[in-house]
């Protein structure tokens, strides 16, 4: 099996993909060394034979129902990636019907290529829409969930499966919140997630209490939960179970430094899902997760470190436990807000699309929330807390982000919700770190100068803030543009060296793109 990184959040060789990490299944024992008939390699028109054979020859000759699950695996593997959206997402062949069925047969080798070919279609984009939303998305959940549950081998390929799916973000809740009629009567209530015991959740918080720590099931199910976790509404419903206290002891029990936590291992599944629970809510972490997340920030600066920094930052740390007074803090938190909004990774470190604009421009509004909250209780009035987070690389992103929402959310042609430049909750979170940043953003200069780039900044700014607050959702947000808009217009009587040069560089990087 071989994972083909995102998240997470990375990317292998095999097959990644532009918007999302997906796992490409490679059956290990196919190049075994064994005396068989030679036989025809299969196409896309053995597809209706290998289907039949694979479901109804499962009483007459199992090993030939096995045979043609293999067959149809074959169809679709490393070496035929060009098959798989074919095979589902243009409706010509009916493929996932007898693969769903197959999944409750008592055959625990055809399962096994079963589950490997179910991984493979789930990874184009359009396969994800058919099979995660489309009429066929519930017998295949209920029958991917039997699987899992009954604790069968190829369990961890089942919650794989389900993790690529969970990368189309339209189908975020219908996986994340599946909860199945208790009988087959259309009268049956349809219970809430957490009190059914047969749904996605429940099934997911089973696996993570009672399978051993050292399997690919206990791995994959974190795995599964930190992307299910994207979404706000799942995330509250993970945080009203036990789930994430076994996430964070799972990290404190750790025998292997952060610094050296592979991708897609359990540490990292785990810490990703504590990440995305802080950015909803603290509920369910307790009291002692920034005991847990506080060594991790101070000692890793990798992405560990960085995921630890913005757990620290969403559960309101106080700025005196930042290291160095928040420079490392604020810098790497303002870097990964800069290459979100590009769409870029860094080096060594994480990937372009490891992080959503929205998370870090949530981590970096936290940290200036807390850096201005400092200032308000310190008796230092020398220095000032929040001008190390008022860096102007970063607020020039700030400044981009209130941009683009201003010039196209709403448009018509604009791609969907889910794009980066046009997410209103990041412009939000953006404007919240601007009410928090503006003390330090609005310091004059010792001689003041009034100017005439001074009195454009100004005002261009001040109507930049009054646009976003007719594009905001939320009264708190649309309040908050407004009055941040009317004092940087009252300010501009006197040089501003902090906003000027973060406005500058705005200017620069609107000509570079």
């Amino acid at each position: 099996m071989r994972f083909i990184t995102r998240f997470l959040n990375g990317s292998s060789s095999t097959g990644t993909e532009v918007e999302e990490k997906d796992f490409d299944s490679v059956d290990k024992d196919a190049n075994k060394t064994v005396k068989v008939k030679k036989r025809k390699a299969p196409t896309l028109r053995d597809i209706p034979r290998l289907t039949k054979e694979m479901v109804q020859m499962e009483r007459e000759d199992p090993a030939v129902a096995t045979a043609a699950a293999k067959q149809l695996y074959e169809l679709c593997d490393v070496a035929h990636k060009s098959n798989r959206e074919p095979m589902v997402a243009t409706g010509k062949y009916d493929v996932l019907n007898p693969l769903a069925d197959c999944l409750l047969q008592n055959n625990d080798e055809k399962l096994h290529y079963v589950c490997l070919t179910l991984n493979n279609l789930s990874i184009p984009h359009e396969n994800k829409r058919v099979m995660a939303l489309e009429r066929i998305h519930k017998k295949l959940f209920a029958n991917l969930c039997h699987v899992i549950s009954t604790g069968k081998k190829e369990a961890y390929l089942c919650l794989i499966c389900l993790t690529n799916l969970s990368f189309y973000e339209p189908a975020q809740v219908s996986i994340g919140q599946y909860s199945p009629r208790q009988s087959t009567s259309l009268r049956a209530p349809k219970l809430p997630p957490l009190e059914n015991p047969s749904s996605m959740l429940r099934i997911l918080q089973d696996v993570t209490a009672h399978a051993a720590k050292g399997t690919k099931d206990y791995r994959w199910a974190f795995g599964l939960l930190a992307s299910l976790a994207r979404h706000s509404e799942n995330a509250l419903l993970i945080g009203l179970t036990a789930i994430p206290g076994l996430a964070l002891e799972n990290i404190r029990e750790s025998k292997i430094p952060s610094e050296k936590w592979s991708e897609n291992s359990l540490e990292d599944f785990c810490l990703f899902l504590i990440m995305r629970l802080s950015e909803v809510s603290s509920q369910g972490l307790g009291d002692h997760a920034l005991e847990v997340m506080q060594p991790i920030m101070v000692n890793d600066s990798g992405i560990q470190g960085l995921k630890a920094t913005i757990v620290c930052a969403f559960l309101d740390a106080p700025w005196s436990t930042y290291p160095n007074y928040g420079v490392v803090a604020a810098g790497s938190v303002a870097e990964l807000m800069g290459n979100a909004f590009e769409r870029k990774g860094k080096k060594n470190v994480y990937e372009g699309n490891a992080f959503v604009l929205k998370t870090a421009v949530g981590a970096y509004a936290a940290l200036a929330r807390a850096a201005a909250l400092a200032d308000e209780n310190s008796e230092d009035h020398d220095f000032s807390n929040t001008k190390v987070v008022a860096l102007p690389t970063a607020v020039a992103v700030i400044f981009q982000i209130i941009h683009e929402i201003v010039a196209h959310w709403g448009e018509e042609d604009s791609e969907n919700e889910f794009d980066f430049h046009y997410d209103l909750a990041a412009g939000e979170k953006a404007v919240s770190a601007l009410k928090s940043l503006l003390p330090a953003l609005l310091v004059r200069e010792k001689l003041p100068r009034p100017s005439k780039h001074t009195e454009n900044v100004c005002f261009e700014l001040s109507q930049l803030l009054v646009g976003f607050s007719s594009k905001a959702s939320t009264i708190a947000a649309k309040s908050s543009s407004k009055d941040i808009g009317a004092k940087i217009y009252e300010a501009m009587q006197s040089g501003l060296p902090v906003l000027e040069a973060s406005y500058d560089l705005w200017k620069v990087g609107m000509i570079k793109t």
